[in-house]
């Protein structure tokens, strides 16, 4: 590769973890404003999987391949460790500018030091998460993105919790760290309101505090509504879904799969379904407090109002533009449809205010401005 300089394209040279997952749009925005750009897209541990490398040239992919990994929690970390120091070695082998290596998990810092030894590279880290709980393991991965969190050139913090959270309780915003939530890529051709369906949409990894069972539970106990789990479940947490589905007898009424879909599949879904769900459990120890679900973004980009509980920043923005309705408890979820579907205009203005705010195109424009003097 020659990395020569090229001031047509907004970055010159990014090394960057990504995801399949339905959120963020960060890597369509790097491929359409960066001259020389490899991703590393990275998949869950659960479930057959591989990763995937994709290089691309001024915006057209020039090499795809699969890289391995593993269903194992020791082997999988450490495939993806050595993976991703052979590949971002190899993408810089003779560029002359500076590469920024754009992660989100502190497995792509381990021998940082030593590449910056032997290769012209500076760290982006997109701190994603933070989960305060008192486990000794994860103690101790806390500790880990602390460390490495200081030693970053540029920080971007997925909430403002976090960005306090890692800043001693101050809320940081320079142009090289502040918070960065997910960009949005509304779909123009999803109608708002489906008249005649009461189906609810959740989209997202399945896991326990999700609220995935007590969404279960309303639906059993209100038979007008009808359920589609589109995710893969975690940790064996399929079996407990599927109990509840053949106890109540719903399999008529809930669509559960447990599998990866595409995009389109997803749309198609989508476009049956009334609104989106986000039953997050309030619990303290719930480290979505600090994080900017993707499953909300998704449901707004496919044109659907949220009812999601008071968890995460992103109630303020879906309250500031009334983008949907904030539950405080399950016994509330009847009552937030019944008021979406008695202000349908209202709520699909709401829904427009919020993507047009977090447009990913404009908004990682405004939220990267830094990183693009790295190469002057």
């Amino acid at each position: 590769m020659n990395c020569g300089k090229d001031r047509s394209y907004r970055y010159e040279s990014i090394f960057a973890h990504a995801s399949f997952q339905f959120c963020g749009h960060i890597d369509e925005y790097l491929i359409a404003n960066t001259r020389h750009l490899s991703l590393l897209y990275c998949q869950p541990r659960f479930g057959e999987h591989s990763h995937l490398l994709r290089r691309f040239e001024e915006g057209k992919l020039v090499e795809e391949r699969t890289i391995g990994s593993s269903q194992n929690i020791l082997g999988y970390y450490l495939l993806w460790f050595l993976h991703n120091i052979q590949e971002l070695w190899r993408f810089t082998r003779g560029c002359k500018v500076k590469t920024i290596v754009f992660c989100g998990h502190p497995v792509a810092f381990f021998g940082m030091s030593l590449v910056k030894l032997f290769r012209n590279v500076t760290y982006a880290y997109w701190i994603g998460d933070y989960f305060p709980v008192k486990r000794t393991i994860i103690r101790a991965y806390e500790a880990v993105k602390r460390f490495y969190h200081g030693k970053m050139d540029f920080a971007y913090y997925l909430s403002d919790g976090i960005n306090r959270v890692f800043n001693g309780g101050n809320l940081i915003e320079t142009e090289s760290h502040r918070t960065v939530m997910w960009g949005l890529r509304p779909f123009k051709d999803c109608a708002f309101v489906r008249a005649g369906t009461k189906r609810l949409l959740f989209v997202g990894l399945l896991r326990e505090g999700q609220g995935v069972d007590r969404l279960l539970e309303f639906v059993a106990h209100n038979h007008e509504y009808s359920l589609a789990l589109v995710g893969v479940a975690a940790n064996g947490y399929e079996k407990e879904i599927q109990a509840d589905i053949d106890r109540h007898n719903m399999a008529d009424r809930v669509y559960f799969c447990n599998r990866f879909h595409s995009e389109a599949e997803l749309r198609d879904i989508a476009k049956t379904c009334f609104c989106g769900v986000a039953l997050y459990d309030l619990g303290r120890d719930n480290f979505t407090h600090y994080a900017d679900p993707g499953k909300v973004k998704a449901y707004m980009e496919l044109g659907l109002p949220v009812v999601m509980t008071r968890i995460s920043g992103v109630v303020t923005f879906v309250e500031r533009f009334g983008a949907g309705v904030v539950v405080d408890s399950i016994d509330n979820v009847g009552a937030a449809i019944a008021r979406i579907a008695a202000n349908a205009q209202g709520f699909n203005d709401g829904v427009s205010a919020f993507n047009a705010y977090f447009d990913y195109e404009t908004y990682y424009e405004r939220s990267f401005k830094a990183m693009e003097g790295v190469w002057k």
